[in-house]
């Protein structure tokens, strides 16, 4: 009786040791990260926009897509056209609802390869996405009825302001043997306005979203530019006499130029 007790307890210790081995050396599979530095970029004197650095980790083997972006909303345009196939004018107005301000979409590959049209759909990736979403309104009859067309057009134009952008193969990845790390540099636009943006990182596998992690970070007002801002919001008048000034300045600045360059012509 003894003895059966005795290898009970040590098969039981046996079970257990290898229990803790286990769990020692194996390693979980390494959960989605995302970073972004800086997460607060100023808007200063000399801003030309700025460079913004993504990286995190993800299970080894996973594609990678990176969405930068803003709440949705509205954008309001005038539509000009010939009158009468002669002057060109102002001919109606049209107005893009659910549409962010910024779209940048960069990827480790094709997304045509890494997900099928109901996936991008589904997770709203890419512009045939973006233009099911987003939704036209216009009282001019010149625009009614041609809604994918506009839709078009205002991609087009957002992408001239770099403020729409799809960059496939961007997403640099280095392979782990459990994990890997992904890198991408993005040149943000100055086109760009004050306000938060989300930073979303997606990992793709056999065709599907499989895990997605989000970050932010600001654009500001800094310095001189935000003391401005506030002074144009808060004191109109203030900030009207300086630019008064300003513009007198400059003017006299430029005329005292202008007399000594001639001065010394003759």
């Amino acid at each position: 009786m003894l003895n059966k007790t005795m290898h009970e307890t040590r098969t039981t210790l046996l079970l257990t040791g290898l229990a803790l081995l286990s769990l020692f050396f194996s390693r979980p599979a390494q959960a989605l990260t995302c970073r972004v530095s800086p997460d607060k970029v100023p808007i200063g004197l000399n801003y030309h926009g700025a460079t913004l650095a993504v990286s995190g980790e993800n299970k080894a083997g996973d594609d990678m897509i990176i969405r930068i972006t803003n709440d949705k909303g509205e954008a309001h345009y005038k539509y000009i056209g010939k009158a009468g196939g002669l002057v060109w004018m102002k001919k109606g107005d049209v107005s893009f609802t659910n549409v962010p301000g910024v779209y940048l979409l960069f990827s480790s590959g094709d997304l045509e390869h890494l997900l099928g049209s109901e996936e991008r759909q589904a997770n709203q990736i890419g512009y045939d996405a973006m233009k099911e979403a987003a939704e036209m309104e216009t009282g001019s009859p010149e625009l009614q009825g041609a809604s994918p067309r506009w839709k078009d057009e205002f991609i087009r134009f957002k992408e001239k302001q770099k403020l729409y952008a799809i960059h496939p193969g961007a997403v640099t990845r280095q392979h782990g043997r459990d994990s890997d790390t992904y890198q991408l540099e993005v040149a943000w636009p100055y086109q760009a306005g004050p306000g938060t943006y989300s930073v979303e990182a997606m990992a793709v596998r056999d065709g599907k979203v499989v895990e997605r992690e989000q970050t932010r970070f600001t654009v500001q007002q800094a310095g001189v530019v935000k003391q401005l801002s506030g002074l144009a919001f808060n004191n109109a008048s203030i900030y009207g006499i300086m630019a008064v000034l300003i513009a007198i300045f400059a003017g006299f600045a430029v005329g005292m130029i202008f007399r000594k360059g001639g001065g010394g012509a003759h």
